[in-house]
């Protein structure tokens, strides 16, 4: 019989040592009984329909964070674990465009502890790896051991292989707090919270647990490290981001390079302190690389009354963070924050209001300067709560995973998607003309502020494409009949954009 930690942290963080039974073996691969493929309708702030997709089965954990990794071919694939009875499971979920799902399954079924955060990085091949850690409960099995596993897939990701071999020597990895990304020449690197250090291993040992030990970041004997996530940045450098739970004045969001060499932990400007609010995530922190280089975390500033005043996006070593608009709230009411980076250098802000039970998401210009429009996206139909948000957008589009429980489960909370597109807006040199004369107007269709090239603009029966300053130049007719006239901004990728031009 194997112990293993289940680090429990809803806003004060514990281990929690769980005695698993020994049952469950490793099961084959296979298609998950009862797929579901279901969608719910709702309401966005701007009228249009949000359609959300459920690509689970009802989890029955609610301490739980999705793998998710995107293939060449621009699918989403998400690996999450369910509770089943006394035993647990892993599977995987395929989502192509529209947050369609296209295949769901299992890796591993039956086993007597499983993570709730399981980790995809890219793996051999242009295929998948999947990291985790548990115990399958049968005696003298390398995969009971409470070490980090892995396994492979194809880039479809739809069959499974359980690999020989181990990401830790330790085999007190914790079932929660665990992370993992690759570095450039595709070497797996996995993590996890030793609660006053950040423990890592680099590599596939083929012994389980692995021989080659462990390596550690550490944080202060009286500190608490919880809800890591690790990343490459684009110098091929790992870096590590955190919270520190201490309750002291050093609570707060901490950034760290722990490859190829250790660097000095920065702590995030007004992310925490003594005699303030505990705004820990309650999942991975919310931290990502941008397209083009420099790294962002996304966090909650408290006050001494509310666990987040505000969400700030940092840039990693500034001064000073930005505000993001539409956080800000008197009863403190963002929950779940979570980033993601898109093509081009934008990146992608979301959280719940808790107020509204909603989730806002805002998307910056390429250079990360400003911000876009929020966007608000209605629940799920039926939502009870959420209970986890995540993000994916290196395609283009964001896929936005919330974790979600729905009234009348009685089995836990489940995984649903919806998709966004980035948003285009058109601007014109003038907004009415004249009938009596011949004239121009000039179009700018913008994403975020950033000029959009390549888009398609329509207006009075005639089409034509911006150049790479973003802009096309219409001409009126005299005797142009008088009233309001439609323009429209196309691009594949994108939401449309349109305005009226009204001809006097």
């Amino acid at each position: 019989m194997f112990m293993f930690h289940l680090s429990k942290y809803r806003r004060s963080a514990f281990t929690l040592a769980v005695v698993l039974p020994l049952a469950g073996a490793l099961a084959s691969q296979g298609v998950a009984s009862g797929q579901p493929v279901t969608a719910a309708h709702a309401r966005t702030a701007s009228g249009s329909a949000t359609k959300w997709t459920k690509i689970s089965t009802n989890t029955n954990l609610s301490i739980a964070s999705a793998g998710l990794s995107r293939t060449a071919d621009g699918r989403l694939h998400v690996v999450w674990a369910s509770r089943d009875g006394l035993t647990f499971s892993m599977h995987y979920s395929t989502v192509g465009g529209r947050a369609k799902l296209l295949n769901t399954g299992t890796i591993v079924k039956h086993w007597a502890g499983i993570s709730s955060y399981p980790m995809l990085v890219s793996g051999p091949g242009k295929g998948l790896r999947l990291i985790f850690t548990g115990g399958n409960g049968v005696s003298n099995s390398p995969f009971d051991t409470g070490a980090m596993y892995t396994a492979t897939a194809t880039p479809a990701g739809t069959s499974w292989k359980l690999v020989t071999g181990s990401l830790s020597q330790s085999k007190l990895v914790p079932l929660t707090n665990t992370t993992a990304a690759t570095r450039s020449d595709g070497t797996p690197v996995a993590a996890w919270s030793t609660f006053s250090a950040l423990g890592y291993h680099v590599g596939v040992d083929p012994n389980i647990p692995a021989s080659a030990p462990d390596q550690s970041f550490g944080v202060g004997a009286g500190d608490e490290l919880v809800t890591p996530t690790v990343i490459r940045a684009k110098n091929g450098a790992i870096l590590g981001a955190w919270f520190n739970g201490s309750g002291q004045a050093d609570q707060g969001y901490y950034v760290a390079q722990i490859l190829p060499a250790k660097a000095a932990a920065v702590k995030a400007p007004s992310s925490g302190g003594k005699n303030v609010g505990n705004n820990q995530n309650l999942q991975p922190v919310a931290f990502t690389a941008r397209a083009g280089g420099r790294e962002y975390l996304a966090y909650c500033v408290p006050t001494k009354f509310l666990n987040c005043a505000h969400i700030d996006l940092w840039r990693v070593g500034a001064a000073k963070a930005m505000t993001v608009p539409g956080s800000s709230s008197a009863n403190g009411s963002g929950l779940f924050v979570a980033i993601a980076a898109s093509p081009g250098g934008h990146l992608w802000v979301l959280w719940v209001n808790t107020r509204t039970n909603k989730i806002e998401v805002v998307r910056t210009n390429a250079a990360v300067t400003s911000f876009g429009s929020v966007r608000t996206l209605s629940s799920p139909a039926h939502l009870a709560e959420f209970q986890g948000l995540q993000a994916q957008g290196s395609a283009g589009p964001l896929d936005v995973i919330a974790l979600a429980l729905q009234n009348g489960s009685t089995s836990g909370p489940g995984y649903f998607d919806t998709q966004l597109l980035p948003a285009l807006r058109i601007r014109a040199s003038k907004s009415s003309v004249p009938n009596g004369r011949t004239t121009t107007i000039t179009f700018t269709v913008q994403d975020t502020g950033d000029r959009v090239s390549g888009a398609t603009v329509k207006f009075l029966g005639v089409t034509k494409k911006t150049g790479s300053k973003g802009m096309v130049t219409f001409t009126i007719k005299k005797g142009t009949a008088k009233g309001k006239h439609l323009v429209t901004a196309t691009k594949n990728g994108f939401s449309a954009a349109s305005l009226t031009i009204k001809v006097t």
